[in-house]
C-alpha cells in the first residue's frame, strides 16, 4: 500500500468517526455549545438550533448572546457581548467568564432567564454546566443548557397545591375544634347526670359518643400540630430545666391511663439525669404519646417501663414494654405520617400522626429516636438529647467544620 492509499485511508476513518460524533453530539437531548474565548460559538448541536429557530450556518461564528437571540443583547448598541452592560448580571455570560479564567469546570447551576431563546413572555428555567477543553492549543468551553422548565413549572404547580391542601386543612381543623369542644362539654354535663338521672343503656350510648368526639379532637390536634412542624411554624423554647422532673410528670399524667388498662408502669432514672436545656411542654408532649402506646399495646397485667441515662453530652430516654410487637416489616414505616401497623382482630384507635409528630420534636432538639420490636415480646423506643440543646449543637457543628476547613 502506498503513502497515498494510506494517507486516503486515514482520513476516510477520520471522517468516519467525525460523522460518528456529529450524530452523538446532536443526538444528546441538552443543548450543547462549543465557544471560545471570545464568546464566539464554532460548534451546537440540533437542541440549540431548534429552541433558536436558526439553521447551523447562521449560528456558526457569531457571539453566544446572537445564537440565543438574547433580548439584552439586541437592546444594546455595542455589537461585542462582552461590552454588554447587563452582562455582569446574567449567569451564562459570567459562569463561562468564570471558567475561562480559572480552568475549573462548573456543574448544574440553576438560573432563571426569560431574556433567551425565542419566545420571552416565558421565565425559562436550566442548569448550566460549564467544562473547560483545548483543541487545537486554544481554550474553548463546552456550554451544556438542560431546559428545567417544565420540571419547575410541576414544582410551582405542586407547591401551591400542597399549600392550598395545608389551608383547606388548617382551616377546616380550626373550625371542627369550637363545635367538638361544645359537644364535648354537653356529652360531660350529661353524662355527670346535671341533666337528669341516666339510664344504663343511655349512658352505653353516650359514653361512645365521647369516645368518638374524643379520637376526633385528637385527629384535629395532631393534624394541626404535624403542619405546624412541618411548615416550620410550630414554636419551640428552649430553656434550661430538669429533665428527670419532666419525665417524673409525664409517667404521673399517664398512671391512671395504665391503671386502667391494668398496666404496670415504672420509672427508673439515673441520678446523674438533671438539668438541661430543652422544650419541657413539647418533651412531654413525645413521652406522652410513647407512654400511651406503649400502654395501649401492652395486654393486661403487662408492663411498661420509662428510663433515663446520662451518656456523654446526651441523655437516653427508653419507653419499653413487654406488648404486642410491631413486624419486622413494618419498623421502618412507623415514623411515616397516617401509616398504621395492621393488626387484624385487634385494631387499636389512633391517628397515625403520633410517631411522625414526636419524630419531627425530636428532630428539631437535635436528637434521635430509634425503636426495636419483637412480636409478641415487646417494643423499646429509645431518644437522645443533647444536654446543652440544639443551638450549642448547631454551634458546635460549626466550629467543627471551621477547624477542618483551615487545616
Amino acid at each position: 500500500m502506498t503513502d497515498i492509499q494510506t494517507n486516503e485511508k486515514l482520513n476516510f476513518i477520520i471522517k468516519l468517526k467525525s460523522k460518528s460524533l456529529e450524530v452523538i453530539f446532536d443526538a444528546v437531548p441538552v443543548g450543547l455549545m462549543l465557544v471560545d474565548e471570545r464568546f464566539i460559538v464554532e460548534r451546537v448541536n440540533q437542541f440549540i438550533q431548534h429552541r433558536t429557530g436558526k439553521s447551523y450556518q447562521e449560528i456558526i461564528n457569531t457571539s453566544i448572546c446572537d445564537v440565543l437571540n438574547c433580548i439584552i443583547k439586541q437592546n444594546e448598541e455595542e455589537s461585542d457581548c462582552t461590552q454588554c452592560t447587563q452582562c455582569s448580571q446574567c449567569a451564562l455570560k459570567t459562569n463561562i467568564l468564570k471558567v475561562f479564567q480559572t480552568l475549573k469546570p462548573i456543574e448544574e447551576i440553576e438560573f432563571g432567564n426569560n431574556n433567551f431563546f425565542k419566545d420571552k413572555s416565558l421565565n425559562t428555567w436550566f442548569s448550566l454546566t460549564i467544562k473547560p477543553v483545548i483543541v487545537d492549543e486554544r481554550k474553548y468551553v463546552v456550554v451544556c443548557l438542560n431546559d428545567l422548565t417544565a420540571r419547575k413549572n410541576a414544582e410551582e404547580k405542586l407547591a401551591e397545591s400542597m399549600k392550598l391542601k395545608q389551608q383547606f386543612i388548617s382551616t377546616v381543623s380550626h373550625e371542627l375544634r369550637t363545635p367538638l369542644t361544645a359537644i364535648r362539654e354537653g356529652l360531660n354535663i350529661v353524662l355527670e347526670g346535671v341533666a337528669g338521672k341516666l339510664k344504663d343503656r343511655q349512658r352505653e350510648f353516650l359514653q361512645l359518643s365521647k369516645r368518638n368526639v374524643d379520637r376526633l379532637s385528637a385527629l384535629i390536634n395532631d393534624v394541626l400540630d404535624f403542619q405546624k412542624l412541618e411548615s416550620g411554624r410550630m414554636n419551640f423554647n428552649f430553656t434550661s430545666a430538669n429533665l428527670a422532673e419532666t419525665i417524673k410528670d409525664s409517667a404521673e399524667t399517664m398512671k391512671l391511663m395504665a391503671k386502667s388498662h391494668n398496666v404496670e408502669l415504672a420509672v427508673k432514672i439515673d441520678s446523674q439525669v438533671g438539668m438541661a436545656v430543652y422544650d419541657a411542654n413539647k418533651i412531654i408532649q413525645v413521652l406522652n404519646n410513647l407512654l400511651s402506646n406503649a400502654i395501649k399495646f401492652t395486654p393486661a397485667e403487662g408492663k411498661v417501663m420509662i428510663s433515663a441515662n446520662v451518656i456523654n453530652d446526651t441523655v437516653a430516654i427508653t419507653v419499653a414494654d413487654n406488648g404486642m410487637g410491631i413486624p419486622k416489616e413494618d419498623l421502618p414505616k412507623i415514623f411515616e405520617r397516617f401509616y398504621r401497623v395492621q393488626r387484624p382482630g385487634k385494631e387499636i384507635p389512633g391517628t397515625g400522626l403520633g410517631l411522625p409528630i414526636v419524630a419531627q420534636i425530636i428532630d428539631k432538639h437535635a436528637g434521635t429516636i430509634s425503636v426495636e420490636s419483637e412480636l409478641t415480646k415487646g417494643t423499646s423506643f429509645t431518644i437522645t438529647l443533647p444536654l446543652k440543646g440544639p443551638q450549642e449543637m448547631d454551634k458546635n457543628k460549626d466550629e467543627f467544620l471551621e477547624r477542618t476547613i483551615s487545616k
